[in-house]
């Protein structure tokens, strides 16, 4: 029985290596015909997405545009028909004019109109108006009275006063007035510039506000003098009429050849007094 269960084992063990053994050459044979001789590796392949990043470069850069200059459009010169500037005194400060429509005169300062033209800016001899959005010059004909300089920078000349007729300024017989003749005014209204040889006039203020123009010189000899007038005086008012506007004062010394008698208000040493003229 012994013998018996050995021989079994053994032939069993035997059955499983043949098995074994075949199965073996078969791999072996169809390696050889099918597979490659050369063994792979097994690559996994991984596709990563890009990484994006934005850059901006200097060259790429949107270019700044330099800002565009605005060509203001000169505005259009027009006239102003039936309207003649006879006058015009034009300092830093102040711009005055008298102008003249048909038989009537008037007197503009900065700011005023006539017929809706507004006085805007002026020269030596020209006026700039504004109507409408446009401006219209006026121009002084030859021969009228242009005044540019400013009445508070005038310095005394001492120039030799030019010879008068004895009958330029007189005391009236009862000594209360002095009578002047119109020949003598004629020649300071043609030429301004006579009256500031011989008088120096500023403006005088009360609490900021213009209150009479203040003489600061009189030239000795002169015919201011020989009128009454001292430095310091301050000129009140003409014939009732207050100087508290540079248009007061202008549009009286454009009247001044056709007035016949002149009462002028001053105050002097802080005492009121009147000068009274006949004008012949």
């Amino acid at each position: 029985m012994k013998n018996f269960s050995e021989n079994k084992i053994f032939t069993t063990f035997l059955y499983l290596l043949s098995i074994v053994v075949i199965a073996k050459l078969v791999w072996f044979i169809i390696n050889l015909m099918f597979l490659p001789k050369e063994g792979k590796e097994h690559i996994e392949t991984i596709r990563a997405k890009p990484l994006y990043y934005r850059t901006k470069l200097a060259n790429q850069s949107k270019k700044i545009e330099a800002p565009k200059k605005v060509v203001k459009k000169a505005p259009t010169i027009g006239t102003m028909k039936g309207i003649k500037l006879l006058a015009i005194y034009n300092s830093k400060e102040v711009l005055v004019v008298t102008v003249k429509k048909m038989s009537k005169t008037k007197v503009l300062s900065k700011g005023e109109d006539i017929d809706g033209f507004k006085l805007s800016s002026g020269g030596s001899d020209y006026a700039i108006f504004k109507k409408g959005g446009k401006e219209f010059k006026l121009s002084l004909d030859k021969g009228k009275t242009k005044i540019t300089s400013s009445i508070t920078s005038v310095t005394p000349k001492r120039d030799k006063p030019k010879e008068k007729t004895k009958d330029d300024i007189v005391d009236s017989e009862d000594g209360t007035e002095k009578i002047v003749s119109k020949g003598l005014l004629s020649s300071y209204t043609k030429d301004i510039d006579k009256v500031w040889k011989d008088i120096g006039i500023g403006e005088h203020k009360v609490n900021g506000v213009l209150d009479g123009f203040k003489v600061n010189f009189v030239k000795k000899g002169s015919d201011f003098e020989k009128l009454g007038l001292r430095r310091g005086d301050i000129l009140k008012s003409v014939n009732g009429q207050e100087l508290n506007s540079y248009n007061a004062a202008f549009s009286f010394y454009k009247e001044m050849n056709s007035i016949e008698n002149l009462t002028l208000s001053i105050k002097r040493n802080n005492q009121d007094m009147e000068l009274e003229y006949e004008i012949k």
